[in-house]
């Protein structure tokens, strides 16, 4: 896969689209056309919990990236708490830029989506004084866009979701939330509401029994080896149902100076490796910098060898850095390189202790946009 860096317009007012090109185009000139279809269900969560919307097709799509955008009722919802996109069958890095109640999301990869998966899915708090019975809609911006097999970005039409405030049931998160896990691996589902009245199940991982632990734990055990992302759990309680796909809900470690990366979160799809090269470093202006994204999604710290390297091969810097289980970062290069920014042609391989989860950003302050970018491992 070639790297191509497509600028994402993660806060143009103007509500700019892109060419596939990746130059900006403008929407009073040129009108994307609307070649797919897409839905967010309906769900219920009591005050207090959370609720994971997912934005699903109806058949297979060719869709490899997008740039979708929405923005949240805050008298119902709190902060955004995370985000997940499933790659089944291949690999996808992306970012959110969060501002407020507005949210947009840029995300690239090698891998195109089937029915049986969400492109999209966000958790999101419903407020404690949230009162039952409240009805708000979630919606994606009209403006969003998404990379359509070689046709480039495209509009698509997607019916909202209606969330309810009521029930007693809610998923909150899965631990281990992604890798292959081995028959015998222990699965927490957190949540609200878990009591002997409570069912479960698991799609796809052979799953019979489970134990309530408390009312806001169950658990399940693995009877064969499987890939723990994109997994598909319900949960049953007395006045409602939800689903929840399981995706890895990181922890932020520390929190980058730099203003946008401050305010974004990675989001990782990607395959985990004791090894990635990322680069090559673009020739940056301006106030542009490169950035890395990493994620530990372990039940036990490791500990992280970054080694800065020339166009030739030669090692301009080395430096570690050790990263606790579930948590991730996202920093400017220069920031996990002791103050040193890569040069023009440069790669930085990045090793581990176990596998992790890594990637590149390219970061403009300037027109606030976020590119991610694959580590060349991921490319044929």
């Amino acid at each position: 896969m070639t790297r191509t860096f497509l600028r994402a317009a993660c806060l143009a007012a103007a509500g700019a689209t892109l060419s596939a090109a990746g130059q900006t185009v403008d929407p009073a000139i040129t009108t994307t056309a609307t070649a797919v279809t897409m839905r967010i269900p309906n769900e219920t969560a009591p005050a207090g919990g959370m609720v994971q919307m997912k934005v699903l097709t109806t058949e297979v799509t060719p869709i490899s990236g997008g740039r979708p955008g929405f923005s949240v009722d805050a008298n119902v919802f709190g902060d955004v708490a995370g985000f997940g996109i499933m790659a089944p069958n291949g690999e996808i890095a992306g970012a959110a830029v969060i501002t407020g109640g507005s949210v947009r999301i840029v995300y690239d990869g090698t891998s195109t989506l089937s029915a049986n998966y969400p492109l999209l899915t966000v958790v999101l708090p419903i407020r404690a004084d949230a009162i039952a019975g409240t009805r708000t809609t979630f919606a994606l911006d009209p403006s969003s866009t998404w990379n359509f097999s070689n046709i480039g970005p495209v509009t698509a039409t997607v019916n909202p979701g209606v969330v309810t405030v009521g029930g007693t049931t809610s998923v909150t998160d899965v631990i281990p939330g992604e890798g292959v896990w081995p028959a015998g691996t222990i699965v927490t589902v957190r949540g609200t509401g878990f009591d002997a009245k409570t069912s479960l199940k698991v799609n796809d991982a052979g799953v019979k029994t489970y134990q309530v632990v408390s009312p806001t734990e169950m658990r399940f055990t693995l009877t064969r080896t499987t890939n723990i992302r994109g997994l598909r759990i319900t949960v049953s309680g007395e006045k409602n149902a939800v689903t929840y796909w399981a995706y890895m809900r990181g922890i932020a470690s520390i929190v980058s100076a730099r203003t946008l990366l401050a305010t974004s979160e990675p989001i990782f799809s990607v395959a985990q490796r004791t090894m990635a090269t990322l680069g090559p470093t673009p020739a940056l202006s301006g106030a542009q910098y490169e950035a890395i994204a990493l994620q530990n999604p372990n039940l036990t710290a490791v500990t992280i060898g970054l080694s800065l390297r020339a166009a030739d091969g030669t090692v301009l810097h080395n430096s570690s850095r050790t990263l606790a289980s579930r948590h991730r970062l996202a920093l400017e290069v220069s920031e996990l390189l002791d103050g040193i920014a890569p040069p023009a042609g440069s790669t930085i391989v990045v090793t581990a202790s176990q596998a992790i989860d890594a990637f590149s950003l390219l970061c403009d302050e300037a027109t606030w946009t976020l590119t991610p970018s694959l580590p060349l491992e991921s490319r044929p």
